[in-house]
């Protein structure tokens, strides 16, 4: 809901995906949203939980992460022999079987911020019980959010199902329930906590806008819309007088930090496609798969759908994301006065798409669990594993640098022209 009222039960902020001043009702009524009205972007929701309940569900998370991390959520009977798969088992595998750096990946991304996640935010409970500012575990919290993939490991445990039937029967072991669970608490725990809503809690002497009469800034990190006047300077910078985090950052960094991400994250993926990134022992005999010929195995197994996840996530999502960044970056640069729309879907998708390409990483720990060295079938992971992961994350990097409200910049100066 939005108003152009500015009476001091209204704020005033400035959208931080295409920079207009917006002026919302502040508190909002239970279970409303406010948008901004131009590119109706959220800015703020009271659809939200409190810390406490928060809190709870960050400790259900802890309790339950043991017993979805380290106990088997798969397991296979090779040859009279169970095999159990879990989350932990299949890094470690990886990892002292000569990939390092792959399991580092996976390990990132499936155990580290998972965990920092929930501890953050029962951080956040207990700093309100002692009184304490916790701005960097504020703005920590915000910066992990993407890289919590609960939700992904979830379906590549299904994606391994398929592709390890083949080789011997599958069961299905009683901690796979913890594990949808904290992926399901996790997920919740995203939706319902409000980090501005906090910063507000936890700052409140840092008061909102209620006037347009002086210039209007905003701090991308915590959200906050202030006057101009307010601005901290330190050394010949900017910084946020809420959250100390530098603003006014030069276009040309940005875009800097933005190719400089793009470019690595292309280079990656050329050996990510073109070196194998699995293989499977069999009877002695090595039977390696790159990126495309897995999708072809899944078709040949007439595991449609499977093989539509896999190409979906592993090869598409990372090309189309690289290419719609091009494009993005392109129209910054050479001012395309493209359909302002179209741009601001192409962006959302590719934040919201990036971290499935994850997938692939995830299955390979799996069958490092499951058909494990020592066995009969064997399986193995290709050098193109570690390339294809540091693809996904200078790419999601490259993402998060870009700024929208560039693009906005150029739509504005086409209708100001007009």
């Amino acid at each position: 809901m939005t108003t152009n009222s500015t009476q001091s039960r209204y704020k005033i902020t400035r959208c931080g995906e295409c920079d207009e001043l917006v002026s919302i009702i502040y508190p909002l009524p239970q279970d409303e949203h406010a948008e901004c009205p131009r590119c109706h972007h959220t800015l703020s929701t009271s659809n939200r939980w409190s810390l406490h309940r928060c809190a709870m569900i960050a400790l259900s998370i802890l309790i339950l992460i043991p017993f979805a991390l380290n106990f088997p959520l798969l397991s296979i009977d090779l040859l009279g022999v169970r095999v159990d798969a879990s989350v932990w088992e299949g890094i470690w595998k990886m990892a002292t079987a000569g990939y390092q750096y792959t399991a580092f990946l996976v390990f990132v991304c499936a155990v580290l911020m998972p965990i920092s996640f929930a501890i953050l935010v029962l951080m956040l409970w207990f700093s309100k019980l002692l009184g304490i500012r916790p701005r960097n575990v504020l703005l920590f919290l915000s910066y992990i959010k993407p890289w919590v993939m609960f939700d992904v490991y979830l379906v590549a445990l299904g994606v391994s199902m398929f592709k390890v039937r083949e080789y011997a029967a599958l069961q299905i072991d009683l901690y796979l329930l913890a594990f949808i669970f904290t992926a399901l608490l996790t997920t919740l725990l995203f939706i319902k906590i409000n980090l501005n809503e906090l910063w507000d809690e936890f700052y409140p002497e840092n008061k909102h806008v209620h006037s347009t009469t002086n210039d209007i800034e905003l701090c991308t990190a915590c959200h906050y819309s202030f006057p101009h006047s307010e601005i901290k300077r330190d050394q010949g910078h900017s910084f946020c007088p809420r959250c100390d985090s530098r603003i006014a950052i030069p276009e040309s960094i940005t875009l800097q930090r933005t190719w400089a991400t793009l470019i690595a994250g292309i280079i990656m993926l050329f050996p990510a496609n073109l070196l194998p990134i699995s293989g499977v022992y069999l009877t002695g005999s090595l039977s390696e798969d790159t990126l495309m010929s897995g999708v072809i195995s899944f078709i040949e197994m007439k595991s449609y759908f499977v093989a539509f996840v896999v190409f979906f996530a592993s090869i598409f999502v990372p090309i189309s994301k690289i290419f719609i960044m091009l494009y993005l970056l392109a129209s910054v640069h050479f001012k395309w006065q493209h359909s302002i729309k179209w741009q601001m879907r192409l962006l959302h998708i590719v934040h919201f798409v990036g971290r499935w390409s994850m997938l692939d990483l995830f299955v390979l720990a799996l069958m490092m669990s499951l058909v494990t060295r020592g066995q009969i079938i064997n399986f193995t992971v290709g050098p193109a594993a570690f390339y294809f992961g540091a693809a996904v994350f200078l790419t999601m990097i490259s993402t998060s640098q870009f700024d929208s409200r560039l693009i906005w910049k150029i739509y504005d100066r086409k209708t100001t022209t007009e």
